[in-house]
């Protein structure tokens, strides 16, 4: 059944490989299955408009457990702890995210702390990281006017004072206040 969702080059691969004894009948199966969830699970991420995650917030010196939900219709990520909105971000306020080890990582936000997370699996973290990475790209190209509409703390914006180069980071150039 499986096979029937796949393209014909991959069909022919996972045969050549029960073929020459490489895999088993199950375990071409099993890679079968595994093709057609990761194809179905891709698109999952270019159709879709909202997404929920698992996630575990480092709060008080233990992890508590929380939905991360990144909602591109609202443009808007929230954090929402025993179904309560207790934390609501506009994709505005994204700055960066940081892949950091094993299942963590960190959302870097402009004028707010940074969230420390942790996924339930590698899988949902490389499914927040994409998304994450899709909301800064979209931020990159969005004209200053429109991410700002005139709330310069949320934006980080200047208006007047002197500006430094910080010459330490590495990603980025930025200029401290």
């Amino acid at each position: 059944d499986f096979f029937f969702q796949l393209s014909q080059e991959k069909i022919v691969k996972i045969m050549n490989m029960v073929k020459n004894k490489e895999v088993s009948i199950e375990r071409a199966l099993h890679l079968a299955q595994k093709e057609v969830y990761a194809e179905k699970d891709s698109q999952d991420l270019l159709t879709s408009s909202q997404f929920n995650f698992i996630i575990y917030k480092y709060k008080h010196y233990r992890w508590q457990k929380r939905i991360l939900q990144i909602d591109f219709n609202s443009r808007t990520i929230f954090n929402i702890e025993k179904g309560i909105i207790k934390k609501q971000f506009p994709f505005s306020q994204v700055k960066a995210c940081e892949d950091t080890e094993r299942r963590r990582f960190n959302i870097v936000f402009h004028g707010r702390q940074d969230y420390e997370l942790e996924a339930v699996s590698l899988d949902d973290k490389r499914k927040i990281v994409y998304l994450l990475s899709r909301v800064i790209q979209s931020n990159l190209f969005k004209r200053p006017t429109d991410s700002c509409s005139g709330r310069p703390v949320e934006c980080d914006v200047i208006h007047e004072g002197l500006l430094d180069l910080q010459q330490n980071t590495v990603t980025s150039t930025e200029w401290v206040k």
